[in-house]
């Protein structure tokens, strides 16, 4: 619904015409002179309308002075003339004044409205043009703004390296231009001055890749000695169809920070990798090195040292980072399963590959995939897995067609690889395309100043794991965690103090918290465990007082292996004996074993010292309870439960001499 101004001397014509706009949904304000049709535009009268109609002869007056006044007052109301008098004269006159219309009287109802109709639609889209250009000026007013306020040096070039924008403070720079209109159109080298060489590699790479640039940190010597340290980037420029007009220059001044890393020597961790000691410096120097490339990283380092978070800390800092983080266990998965693990099969491949899937080394196109236990892969797999390290290339299990990825390597182990390809178990060229470049990571032992840094992030963490406000470890905790040799490293000392977090229940954890191996390496005295102590079969008999210990039976007889599995006790009683192979399977066994194939050891020393009277005899101290028995012998319960069958000491109904159960 529009609002419309009809100016016309005669109250028929102002009457139809209004007739005629009202009933297509506007609203007609009529005026009979230009004085009353003046006021109609104040905004006291409710502001200027959407579409004026007026006649050019008015009882004195002209209708063209009035429209050189509303484009005066508002210029962009559209204007429709009406004239019973036409001419070529006002014709020229009307369009010189910007009219939107010139109509010849007598005017019909659907010219009237044909025309009024154009109008408003050409106003509309006037109105979104102008709404759309201010708009835009508005949000470039905005950029404008914030381009210069932003403290980073920024610069934007074209294809060509000429500068097209220099924010305040890329123009502060020693020795750059200093007015914006000095900047504009002129050489990069020459507009940036002696920081132009630090800061055009990374230009020189997105302007040729196209893509945005590693992020890498450069230093300037100043003219007065000092030195000032920038993290630069660059970044792809794009117009609105696509197409490349340049690229964008980041330069972040991290003097200061670079001051303070400096003065504390090193950063206190990365990416939960926790440190301030040397070797943690080093580490972080690496990692920050190596995240900035596409090389193959090959991370060693004991058990426990954190190689799956380097890898994360490699991928998080890189190019790669919004791209996918691929982790396998390379150790987890047998031959077959591996193979189509990292690379996928089609279906019918093998028995049971009942669809297609795409493998890990596909997922992680893109981004990183981290092979850990590298060491412990087959010959067939690793042959694959030097053609991915050389040409980027595989083919899944069982097709034929080849699939090309984009895809950075990082390998992990603890084991000595060098060794692996001296036995030929590791293909000399796979270990020298993963071994481009090698991260070691410390053993926490090589590394106990970082143990108290170390104790406050775990704490922090179960603090907030269960809901609880310990304060720390008190000093006697920490110096027994400082003597602990950690031979499980950092995964052993999280262990240790979720340990003592749990049996803790003060606000600190105290030494009595710690696992017993943590309190014996700092020399104290830990007490003896609550269970029931192992006796040595040798010395059961001394702890059973006269009488207690039963007497001697004659052993069942057994047959010969061969002539069946029944026994016969020295009452007669029939028992059944299973053999190996056969009825109850055999008890496992995890002791030592002989080059034959006997175990040997302690478990198995007293299972052969294991008699008659001392089972009766532990079975009576236990209560009857077998488990416990077993726990007083030394030996497990399957030997109890096969010694009470050899003994004689089972009756018909299952029960032992001991009496009772489990």
């Amino acid at each position: 619904m529009a609002k419309i101004l009809l100016v016309d001397d005669e109250e028929s014509i102002r009457f139809t015409l209004s007739a005629f706009l009202r009933r297509d949904g506007h609203v007609v304000v009529t005026a009979a002179s230009l004085d009353e049709a003046a006021r109609a535009l104040e905004p006291a009268n409710g502001g200027p309308p959407d579409l004026v109609v007026t006649d050019i002869v008015l009882r004195g007056e002209n209708g063209l002075d009035f429209t050189r006044l509303v484009r005066e007052r508002c210029p962009f109301v559209p204007v429709i003339l009406l004239t019973g008098r036409p001419s070529v004269e006002s014709a020229v006159r009307a369009v010189s004044e910007g009219a939107e219309q010139y109509l010849i009287k007598p005017v019909d109802k659907e010219q009237m409205l044909q025309a009024a109709r154009s109008a408003l639609r050409h106003k509309a889209l006037d109105d979104e043009r102008r709404s759309l250009v201010a708009e835009r000026e508005n949000l470039r007013v905005h950029l404008e703004a914030v381009f210069q306020a932003v403290p980073d040096v920024l610069v934007t070039v074209t294809p060509e390296l000429r500068v097209q924008r220099m924010n305040l403070a890329a123009r502060e720079l020693p020795g750059g231009a200093r007015e914006a209109r000095q900047t504009v159109g002129r050489r990069f080298d020459e507009a940036l001055g002696v920081f132009a060489p630090l800061f055009r590699p990374v230009l020189d790479e997105t302007l040729g890749t196209r893509r945005a640039s590693r992020r890498r940190r450069v230093s300037a010597q100043l003219a007065d000695g000092r030195e000032q340290v920038f993290e630069i980037e660059a970044a792809p420029l794009a117009g609105t169809g696509g197409e490349f007009l340049g690229a964008l220059l980041v330069a972040r001044d991290v003097t200061r920070l670079a001051g303070l890393e400096e003065a504390l020597g090193q950063r206190a961790g990365m990416n939960q990798i926790i440190g301030r000691s040397t070797p943690m410096c080093e580490l972080f120097r690496l990692l920050d090195e190596l995240a900035q490339t596409d090389t193959t990283v090959l991370i060693t380092g004991e058990s426990g040292t954190g190689k799956e978070l380097a890898a994360e800390a490699l991928h998080r800092g890189g190019p790669r980072a919004l791209g996918p983080l691929v982790k396998v266990n390379c150790s987890a998965l047998s031959e077959h399963l591996l193979e189509s693990e990292l690379f996928g099969h089609v279906r019918g491949a093998f028995t049971g590959a009942v669809r297609d899937r795409v493998g890990r080394f596909q997922l992680a196109h893109g981004g990183t995939i981290f092979l850990d236990e590298i060491g412990d892969v087959s010959s067939a797999v690793q042959l694959k897995l030097l053609r991915v390290l050389q040409e980027r290339e595989f083919e899944r299990v069982g097709d034929t067609r080849t699939v090309k990825v984009d895809v950075r390597v990082i390998a992990a182990t603890n084991r000595p690889l060098l060794d692996l390809v001296r036995s030929g178990r590791l293909r000399e060229d796979l270990y020298y395309r993963l071994r481009v470049v090698e991260l070691h990571l410390p053993a926490l032992r090589d590394r106990r100043s970082d143990i108290p840094l170390l104790v406050d992030h775990f704490v922090e963490q179960f603090n907030i794991h269960f809901h609880r406000r310990v304060g720390g470890v008190t000093p006697a905790a920490l110096n027994a965690l400082m003597a602990h040799a950690w031979p499980g490293n950092v995964r052993e000392l999280r262990h240790a103090l979720e340990h003592g977090f749990i049996l803790s229940r003060g606000d600190v954890i105290d030494v009595d918290a710690l696992p017993p191996e943590v309190r014996i390496a700092a020399g104290l005295t830990v007490p003896a465990p609550s269970i029931p102590r192992i006796i040595p079969c040798e010395d059961v008999s001394a702890h059973f007082g006269p009488g207690e210990m039963a007497a001697p039976a004659a052993p069942p007889r057994i047959p010969p292996h061969g002539a069946g599995h029944g026994g016969v006790f020295p009452d007669g009683t029939p028992v059944d004996l299973p053999l190996a192979g056969r009825g109850l399977p055999q008890e496992p066994y995890g002791g030592q074993v002989n080059e034959d194939g006997a175990p040997h050891g302690p478990e198995a020393t007293r299972r052969q010292r294991l008699t008659r009277e001392l089972l009766g005899g532990a079975l009576r101290r236990a209560g009857g309870n077998k488990a416990r028995a077993a726990r007083l012998l030394g030996v497990s319960r399957q030997t109890v439960y096969r010694k009470l069958v050899e003994f004689g000491m089972a009756d018909a109904d299952g029960e032992d001499e001991g009496g009772g159960g489990d």
